[in-house]
């Protein structure tokens, strides 16, 4: 699929404007999905670690 259903935000767009329209739009847009794969190599965000254990 080449636009969001949540957000109606099109491949195209993005492509243009630079700006992706809704956080679905990485899971519903096939060829964004495939950029952002090959750009991470499969790696996924496992958000910020805490060093020492301080908060």
């Amino acid at each position: 699929m080449n636009k969001c259903p949540y957000c109606n935000t099109t491949y195209n767009e993005i492509l243009q404007t630079g700006f992706v329209g809704c956080a679905h739009c990485y899971e519903e847009i096939e060829p964004l999905k495939e950029a952002v794969e090959k750009m991470y190599n499969g790696k996924k965000h496992k958000g910020k670690r805490v060093k020492n254990g301080n908060i």
